[in-house]
């Protein structure tokens, strides 16, 4: 792969990130990569900033929220990502604070690999669009309250549902929210929508993945009001009889990852596959 010589650097305000920097730019500074714009992930005008650097690569400092953050405004500018992980599980930040010197210079001369991963668009029938790269969750909005809704794939009903909601999972968000509430695991490259009821009055509403070659429509009945949460972040009331329409259609963001990088590998590390319950040799 081509040597990265030009880099921006987007870091979490929530973390501890000062270590992490200081070794980043210390190793970019051994090889020859010039920093150009060290920028909070809340910097209003981050997106602005970076387009007029151009840089090669956006090294995020943070958590996957740092990263999702960081992918979601900077989108448009298709600029490849690597993560500095300095949070607790970071699927989508493969370096620790510890690896920083030994693997980040060998991605700065060219020895990393590029991975695509689809992220989801959503329009409401406002024509509101947003953007998610984990899920899209819609509910009741309040606790323990029900309600109606169907769910379409392309123009065919795939099924009606009274339950808190569902959430609309990329492959990338299987380990997020979805995971949590007892979905699959997919592997992050792959194109696919999974669909998670939450809390169904069926006890036949089960987890389900569809190819996403056609949108996901979701229609809330008549006298009913909603919320939609997207990536954890923007929250925002449904009225009665409107829909929103979930897409997949060729839309991707670049990841940078080092060669050694293994998804399985993070799902034993970071989710215990495969640990005993108990230690057999005690």
């Amino acid at each position: 792969m081509a040597k990265i010589s030009k880099i921006s650097i987007v870091h979490s305000v929530s973390r501890k990130f000062e270590a992490a920097l200081e070794t980043c730019t210390k190793t970019c500074d051994e090889c020859l990569a010039e920093v150009q714009g060290i920028f909070s992930i809340n910097d209003k005008s981050l997106k602005e900033k970076i387009s007029k650097i151009e840089p090669e690569l956006v090294l995020v400092i943070g958590g996957d929220g740092t990263m999702i953050s960081a992918i979601r405004n900077l989108l448009s500018l298709n600029i490849p990502f690597l993560g500095i992980n300095i949070g607790k599980l970071g699927f989508l930040t493969d370096i620790n604070l510890e690896s920083i010197a030994d693997e980040l210079p060998k991605v700065l001369k060219g020895d990393y690999v590029r991975e695509q991963r689809p992220f989801l668009e959503v329009c409401l029938s406002n024509k509101n669009k947003k953007i998610a790269i984990n899920e899209v969750v819609f509910h009741s909005g309040k606790v323990a309250e029900m309600m109606s809704f169907s769910i379409y794939k392309g123009n065919k009903l795939v099924s009606n549902h009274k339950s808190d909601g569902v959430i609309v999972s990329s492959a990338t968000g299987s380990t997020g929210y979805c995971f949590s509430g007892g979905g699959p695991i997919i592997h992050p490259t792959l194109s696919v929508f999974a669909i998670m009821p939450m809390f169904s009055q069926s006890s036949a509403s089960n987890p389900l993945i569809v190819p996403s070659n056609e949108d996901i429509t979701i229609k809330l009945a008549n006298k009913n009001n909603a919320s939609i949460v997207i990536d954890g972040y923007t929250d925002e009331e449904i009225k009665e009889n409107l829909e929103i329409i979930i897409s997949q259609k060729d839309l991707y963001y670049e990841l940078i990852h080092p060669l050694k990088y293994d998804y399985f590998e993070a799902c034993r590390t970071k989710l215990s596959w495969g640990n005993p319950l108990v230690n057999i040799h005690d």
